[in-house]
């Protein structure tokens, strides 16, 4: 199955900007605003980001995960003449991207939460939300 997409990728869309965290920005076989990718689908893609409340970083950190998978699988390690691939050491790359790009979307996500919060504390009844010194401190 190939990796069909938008073509060039929209990064005003979920799927385009987690295509921006892959890397995965350059199709080929380009014809009637579609083309091939490397790693996934748009659809593959959509896919990830239901499974994670639509959520890019986690999405994205997912699909790093799944090729690390990958990697590991398919290529271990091998040597021929001067060239030595080892999938571990590539596939261990990839899950520390992928655990950034979680702690990313933790800190995200905690800062919205504190936001939303921060928005209803009124103490003073004054219909506008209070500010809070301590939190720039």
């Amino acid at each position: 199955m190939a990796n069909t997409g938008v073509a060039p990728p929209d990064f005003t869309t979920d799927v385009g900007k987690v295509r921006v965290l892959l890397g995965d920005t350059d199709p080929t076989n380009v014809a009637a605003s579609s083309g091939t990718y490397m790693y996934f689908s748009d659809a593959e893609i959509g896919a990830f980001l239901t499974m994670y409340g639509d959520n890019v970083k986690l999405a994205a950190a997912r699909c790093l995960e799944t090729i690390a998978g990958s990697q590991a699988l398919l290529l271990k390690s091998w040597s021929s003449d001067d060239l030595t691939v080892n999938g571990d050491k590539i596939a261990e790359s990839l899950r520390k991207l992928a655990a950034q790009l979680r702690e990313e979307a933790l800190v995200d996500e905690s800062n919205e939460y504190f936001n939303m919060i921060a928005m209803f504390i009124d103490e003073n009844n004054d219909g506008q939300a209070d500010e809070y010194p301590w939190w720039n401190n």
